[in-house]
């Protein structure tokens, strides 16, 4: 009796170990070691003016697009258009949200541009007027101009119909700093 719980025990670790071997993974020839695939890796290469030119104009259209989150989604009950309480519920929380996107001049603009005095279902009622010229959100790179003066940090293009649109980079992202229509 003792031989064969001997032997049905050396069965059941050989078994155990065959187990545990076939499903633990093998790191050994399939994946690369940190110093080969950091070898492998090109390094970084320094951005071109077109590549800078296009994350000024993607900046540009984003915060565009965060100003109609702002004031131009929402609407009371009666539809007006209203600060939208997502994301703010006072001039100063809607200025501390585009400052995100746009530098604290233009901030300030926006808000006073769009924010009225009138309330509606407890919100700011907001002006239906657009402050840009041009809905970027419409346009493509093929319908931008991009100034030949453009560095890594500042980024100026004008649309098809003459809106300029100036981007500054702050904190590694470009930020809306002014807009004009010729």
């Amino acid at each position: 009796m003792t031989l064969k719980q001997t032997a049905a025990g050396v069965i059941l670790l050989t078994m155990m170990v065959t187990g545990a071997a076939c499903s633990s993974p093998k790191n050994t020839a399939t994946s690369p070691s940190p110093s080969a695939s950091a070898a492998a890796s090109p390094q970084a290469t320094a951005e071109t003016q077109d590549t800078i030119n296009m994350k000024g104009y993607i900046g540009a259209r984003i915060a565009q697009e965060k100003v109609g989150f702002l004031f131009g989604e929402a609407k009371s009950k009666d539809g007006k258009l209203i600060l939208n309480p997502i994301a703010a519920d006072s001039k100063e929380k809607a200025v501390k949200f585009l400052s995100s996107y746009f530098d604290a001049a233009m901030a300030d603009k926006l808000a006073a541009h769009y924010l009225t005095e009138q309330q509606a279902d407890g919100a700011i009622v907001t002006n239906p007027t657009s402050f840009f010229p041009t809905n970027l959100l419409d346009t493509t790179k093929a319908d931008v101009t991009f100034d030949t003066a453009n560095t890594a940090d500042q980024v100026k293009f004008t649309t098809k119909d003459g809106a300029t649109y100036t981007t500054k980079k702050v904190n590694d992202k470009f930020v809306m700093t002014d807009v004009a229509k010729k």
